[in-house]
């Protein structure tokens, strides 16, 4: 483990580059210390950051993984990791490095600068000119700016407030706002959801959901579809059939298969949706006696993680049909509400669709970006 004290007046503060397996659990165990006061939040899949960082994740052949962490007097008080993905870089032609799985304790903000310091500097080391935090994907998530003492929706985060100063105090400014929408499956509402459904079909549009189309068919074409769909879309970098069937395999057995749906016209696959539902119950980590509000999860609240059209059928009311197809098997499972997740702030479209299903905004997020440094930093 490589070590760089930086010396305070009352403590010394020690970077360090976790290497062996205790180090990395010690590293992805550190929510736990983050979040232990809170009343529901999402824990890490420790297992999966080790492997993610020992390069034994499926993702690992595109991905350079350096982890970080800061020390107070022995203490392990902040981690971050920087990435460089060649598959994004070479997608979007663009030197761009990102800081991904940040966390830190309240109050160490001496601590955290020194490693978000040393993390950046090893990125522009390597070539990169521009620094992102808080979107990567299928590794990272955009940072809340409101609800923080919430359960945020699922894969979301729910941060605590002083991790903006600590990105505004490195030099980072905000580059992207996202927003995550609720609706309420009120009969109404899910007779609105028939309607558009209808509407579709007569449009020569048939949706079905993934275990109607064949569970590990559906994988493939939903990877097909979301690789066209999001081609020019900000942040996104193209994944491989290969990567997304073994994370997406095992889930045949589970409502994703019935809440998760395909659109096609003249049998071409043209539309895809995955949802999942309220996992809140298998996953979330509750204080003893704490109900969560319907709206946020208990078993009440699914979630449509992801949508996408490709191009050339796009303005026939597909998203809206097979969102509102997936909102309707949401509530046949008894759940309440829907989540539609996450939806960048200039994405007219997407967020255009979330209110003609009557969601509203229920969650606010942003990104972060490092372009050049003050003069009291680096410069990028």
């Amino acid at each position: 483990m490589a070590a760089n004290p930086k010396t305070t007046t009352a403590e010394t503060i020690t970077v360090e580059r976790p290497t062996s397996r205790d180090q990395l659990d010690e590293f992805a165990r550190l929510p736990f210390q983050v979040y232990a006061g809170r009343d529901a939040w999402w824990p890490p899949d420790v297992q999966n950051e080790i492997d993610l960082l020992s390069r034994r994740s499926l993702l690992s052949s595109h991905l350079e993984v350096t982890p970080f962490c800061a020390r107070r007097a022995g203490r392990l008080v902040a981690r971050v990791s920087a990435v460089i993905n060649r598959r994004y870089i070479e997608h979007w032609n663009e030197q761009l490095g990102q800081l991904i799985q940040f966390e830190a304790l309240e109050g160490e903000d001496i601590a955290v600068a020194a490693m978000l310091d040393q993390a950046v500097q090893l990125l522009h080391e390597r070539g990169m000119r521009s620094v992102r935090s808080g979107f990567a994907a299928f590794l990272d998530y955009p940072y809340a700016i409101d609800n923080y003492n919430a359960l945020p929706s699922f894969l979301l985060r729910g941060n605590p407030a002083s991790y903006h100063r600590y990105f505004k105090d490195a030099g980072f400014v905000t580059e992207k706002g996202q927003v995550d929408y609720t609706a309420s499956l009120t009969p109404e509402i899910l007779a609105r959801y028939r309607r558009m459904a209808e509407a579709a079909a007569v449009a020569g549009v048939t949706i079905q959901s993934w275990r109607e189309y064949g569970f590990l068919a559906a994988i493939d074409a939903w990877t097909d579809v979301t690789n066209a769909a999001f081609d020019r879309h900000w942040g996104w970098n193209p994944v491989t059939r290969a990567e997304v069937r073994p994370m997406l395999t095992s889930l045949w057995e589970t409502p994703v298969a019935d809440l998760s749906m395909l659109a096609t016209i003249d049998n071409q696959c043209v539309g895809a949706v995955f949802s999942v539902p309220d996992l809140s119950p298998a996953l979330a980590r509750l204080r003893r006696g704490v109900r969560l509000d319907p709206e946020r999860g208990g078993g009440t609240r699914g979630a449509l993680i992801n949508i996408g059209v490709i191009e050339r059928a796009r303005g026939r009311g597909v998203a809206l049909a097979m969102a509102a197809r997936s909102f309707l098997a949401m509530a046949r499972r008894k759940m309440r509400f829907a989540g539609y997740t996450l939806v960048l702030d200039d994405n007219w479209a997407s967020r255009r669709t979330a209110i003609s299903l009557g969601a509203r905004v229920t969650g606010n997020f942003v990104t972060y970006r490092l372009s050049r440094r003050s003069s009291s930093a680096l410069t990028l």
